[in-house]
């Protein structure tokens, strides 16, 4: 990677928009942010030093020393196939496929996956962020590490099959959990309420699972196997919530009432 500088950016989403100023102010100069929506691509420059905008992965530079992937899976595969022999050190930024994925692009690559969630406006403290890495040969892991060092205080090594596990649980904790929460709203501005009531409730909740585990903190009527108590909450609900509620209770009471593994 001699005589290769700066760092391209492809993607301009949520992780990207976290990420590149992040690296930015880092020192690791970003060069060109790619996205195929040009005006994403130039919102997230403008927050950088001396990035430039680009929608065409044809103008993509070849004389980078990083590069790094924050698409969709789908995505990330077919950029590095049309990019193939790019040279450089190639990241993705995805907890569910392969390092692998990015080998067309160049013989130097990894991941630098970081367990959050992100949303463009929010502003999230990177140096507690939890990043897991690999890399496809010693150095270049130790490459990988001290990017990741220079940016967040939690950095750990993780491969393709652990980092799924991670994006698997992350999905219930985060996504799963954030959609639960959308149903809770929903329900109770039929009185004019809003989640805000429940963030005491929420706040103890997760207490809770950082005390004495989430398995030994569940409690509520489907806990107790109390269906007279369940049946009158799916009356205050659309046909939707009722069918997710219903399903969510009865795993509960496999898990507590029918002793079933989860």
């Amino acid at each position: 990677m001699k005589n290769r500088h700066g760092v391209v950016i492809l993607g301009a989403g949520n992780v990207a928009s976290a990420l590149a100023p992040v690296l930015d102010a880092a020192g690791y100069g970003i060069r060109q942010i790619f996205s195929r929506n040009l005006h994403n691509a130039e919102e997230l420059a403008s927050q950088l030093n001396d990035a430039q905008p680009t929608d065409s992965l044809q103008s993509i530079v070849h004389d980078a020393e990083i590069y790094i992937v924050s698409l969709t899976d789908t995505a990330i595969a077919q950029t590095a196939q049309t990019l193939e022999n790019t040279g450089g050190l190639w990241l993705h930024t995805s907890g569910g496929i392969p390092a692998e994925y990015l080998a067309p692009a160049s013989g130097n690559y990894g991941v630098l996956y970081p367990l959050q969630t992100f949303s463009k406006g929010r502003t999230v403290d990177f140096a507690e962020v939890p990043l897991f890495i690999e890399g496809n040969s010693s150095g270049n892991l130790e490459k990988i590490r001290s990017i990741a060092e220079k940016i967040s205080r939690c950095v750990s090594e993780a491969d393709s099959g652990k980092r799924l596990r991670l994006h698997a649980a992350a999905v219930f904790a985060s996504n799963f959990v954030n959609y639960l929460w959308s149903n809770a709203d929903n329900i109770l501005r039929g009185d004019g309420e809003s989640l805000a009531i429940l963030y005491p409730l929420i706040k103890e909740t997760l207490a809770k699972a950082e005390t004495i585990t989430p398995f030994a903190a569940q409690t509520g009527p489907a806990r107790r196997g109390d269906t007279q108590v369940t049946e009158r909450h799916v009356t205050v609900m659309t046909e939707r919530q009722a069918r997710l509620y219903r399903y969510i209770a009865s795993q509960i009471e496999e898990t507590y009432l029918k002793k079933v593994p989860l």
